[in-house]
């Protein structure tokens, strides 16, 4: 799911993918509206047995 401002530039994005083996990663990215690049991106995967793993990354983005 995007998000845009007022003059329609991408500002946020969260990506959820379900792997085979019952783990769900989500991202939710942030955006410079002003030049379009990543500001900042956290993940979180979660595991089958219900494990949560977080990593953040500021002033750019690891995964799409």
């Amino acid at each position: 799911m995007k998000t845009y401002d007022s003059q329609n530039r991408l500002v946020g994005e969260i990506n959820t993918t379900f792997l085979q083996d019952g783990t769900v990663v989500t991202t939710n990215t942030v955006y410079n509206p002003n030049s379009g690049q990543a500001i900042s991106q956290n993940i979180s995967a979660r595991n089958a047995q219900g494990k949560v793993t977080t990593k953040n990354t500021f002033g750019g983005k690891l995964l799409p």
